[in-house]
């Protein structure tokens, strides 16, 4: 099993979210509950199967942003500590799959559009191309706009509502 991951999962596998930020579900915009609980399943679950979670450099690098050097270093580092990730670059394949992917038509659509950036849109076409170069199996992603691409283009496309959180352990009181 290989999966990508994209922004706003890694940000809830790796605990970085704001104070009373809430997901919502791509498909149908319900909030995830417990969305931290649910990331933590979903690492457990493919860390189990032997599976990887591909976390792809544009990702990376929207994650980065804002952080101090001292920061940054010790993020990667606490990434790199988990077994089951890895950290992919947007390659030649990578790059041959994006131009592929972008028709004309699309492309004019997504200029025309004043809620999509042009940086937004290329961010969004690199993870995909990424996912497609390394054969991953979903891609995991609470963005609408990514969602719908993905699922366009047939790829298998989750979101932290599709996967159950584990169980909360009640602490009990030994007073």
């Amino acid at each position: 099993m290989r999966v990508v991951l994209d922004t706003n999962v890694l940000l809830q596998v790796i605990g970085s979210v704001k104070p009373g930020s809430v997901l919502h579900d791509p498909r149908d915009s319900r909030p995830i509950e417990r969305a931290i609980d649910r990331a933590e399943a979903l690492v457990e679950k493919i860390d189990s199967a032997k599976g990887s979670v591909l976390i792809p450099a544009p990702v990376l690098a929207e994650v980065l942003i804002g952080l101090t050097s001292i920061q940054s270093a010790d993020l990667i580092e606490n990434i790199r500590e988990l077994s089951c990730f890895e950290m992919v670059s947007f390659d030649e394949l990578a790059a041959i799959e994006c131009a592929g992917m972008i028709t004309p038509q699309e492309l004019k659509a997504a200029l025309a559009d004043p809620s999509i950036t042009k940086a937004k849109f290329r961010f969004d076409r690199q993870i995909l191309a990424i996912a497609l170069a390394n054969n991953v199996n979903e891609i995991w992603t609470h963005d609408k706009q990514l969602f719908e691409k993905a699922a366009s283009l047939g790829m298998t496309v989750r979101s932290l509502g599709d996967i159950e959180p584990n169980p909360e352990q009640l602490e009990a009181d030994l007073s």
